[in-house]
């Protein structure tokens, strides 16, 4: 389903006239404006890209037709697919990425109250502007992202042997979360990397994360070339660097992760940020707003590289187009075996899939509206610019006679090309 309008939005102006009582007050107008600008950039990113599921998005119906439909949240579509494109839909990229931030915090905060204790890392590669994305697809694999896998496979994965084993008892590593993240730069091209939180059996001095951070930051190298990547920079004399002199492939940050959202946002920091949303945490941060930008200037989020490609930049479609055949099979949160178990044992479960969050708005039932038949909504409705954003704004603002009025002004009938909604305690309906 979808939602064009922030949670709560009530009592707006119909149309074009000034505001009614009960108007929204700034911070719900920010809210909602930056909701639907959602909506109308996911739009714009879909005609530059090519994937059938993503483009599908808010557009294919899996029903006999859409049901425009509306309570006291706001209104959405029944019957419309949603692609759960964690990656490429910045609509449903909001619901996921606030979902598994949440995930994220909750574990981090009740492994260390149940004594024990978190380490974040980054671990990134060399990249210039010639090295493409790549992809993990059989019989194609390569490229930045195949590195990048590669090269944790064979770190602190399953090809890592023995000494890795010890170097996990030594450390008292229990298991890691760990996420994935990209930006490009017109300039420097791709920059794939992971974050990732490591569970200890105990909480780690400074001394021996900095031990443990050694261990990550030498295995990494070895295992990047070993997996045709260049090699990360051995050292470093950067005055207050974070890699204290052991090179760029791996970082260790000290976060606190009692601070609401501090885990999720430094695992998942390429999803929308909030702006008034009245959620807690990293779900705040993730689900409204303007994305992330890359750290550096110059470079991109995934969704900013969306807004440049849509505006026609042929070196941003290209990229935005390779990009989207290359994130095909990349998970953008990971956990190690056994993990999901021992934070069940916690309290903190979430075993939904991207496809059923983006699909879950988890808010009240809304009561039917407005039925758009198949053929009036591939032939009047998709094929028109802001259009279906602009049925659910007269739903919230108006219900029924506002979704009447709007659909006769684009010369449709009332009664045969937009049906109204049945009587839900009509008997025909019960039957």
């Amino acid at each position: 389903m979808e939602t064009a309008t922030r949670a709560g939005q009530r009592g707006c102006a119909t149309g074009d006239a000034g505001e009614s009582e009960g108007a929204q007050r700034p911070s719900e107008q920010e809210a909602a404006q930056g909701r639907d600008e959602k909506f109308e950039r996911r739009e714009r990113h879909q005609r530059v890209s090519q994937g059938a599921t993503f483009c599908a998005c808010g557009r294919k119906l899996i029903a006999g037709g859409a049901t425009v439909q509306a309570g006291p949240s706001g209104a959405s579509f029944a019957g419309v697919a949603t692609c759960g494109m964690v990656h490429m839909c910045v609509w449903c990229a909001g619901r996921i990425l606030a979902a598994r931030a949440d995930y994220a915090q909750q574990g981090a905060e009740a492994w260390v109250a149940n004594g024990g204790g978190i380490v974040m890392s980054a671990h990134t590669l060399r990249h210039f502007k010639r090295l493409p994305f790549g992809t993990l697809r059989r019989r194609e694999r390569g490229g930045l992202v195949a590195v990048l896998h590669d090269g944790w496979s064979g770190a602190y994965g399953h090809r890592s042997g023995k000494m890795w084993q010890r170097a996990k008892r030594t450390h008292g590593i229990v298991g890691v979360l760990r996420a994935f993240e990209d930006t490009w730069g017109e300039a420097t091209g791709f920059h794939v990397h992971f974050h990732a939180m490591w569970f200890t059996e105990r909480p780690l001095t400074p001394d021996e994360v900095d031990a443990f951070a050694d261990a990550m930051s030498a295995r990494w190298a070895r295992a990047v070339v070993a997996a045709g990547g260049y090699r990360p920079s051995d050292s470093c004399d950067k005055p207050g660097c974070s890699c204290k002199g052991r090179g760029h492939g791996v970082r260790v940050d000290h976060i606190d992760v009692t601070e609401a959202g501090a885990v999720g946002r430094y695992l998942f920091k390429d999803g929308d940020q909030a702006r008034t949303e009245p959620l807690d945490g990293l779900a705040a941060e993730l689900a409204f707003g303007g994305d992330k930008t890359g750290r550096k200037a110059g470079r991109l989020g995934p969704f900013q590289l969306g807004d440049l490609a849509a505006t026609g930049e042929a070196d941003a479609v290209a990229a935005w187009q390779e990009r989207e055949y290359g994130v095909f099979g990349v998970r953008k949160m990971y956990l190690s075996n056994g993990m999901k178990a021992l934070l069940a044992e916690l309290g903190v479960v979430d075993d939904r899939t991207d496809e059923e969050i983006a699909a879950d708005e988890g808010q009240e039932k809304r009561e039917p509206i407005a039925i758009i038949p198949r053929d009036t909504w591939y032939e009047h409705v998709v094929p028109v610019r802001g259009r279906r954003l602009a049925l659910l704004k007269a739903a919230e603002s108006g219900g029924v006679t506002a979704v009447r009025k709007l659909t006769e002004s684009w010369g449709l009938q009332w009664g045969r090309d937009v049906l109204p909604a049945p009587d839900p305690d009509s008997e025909d309906t019960a039957n």
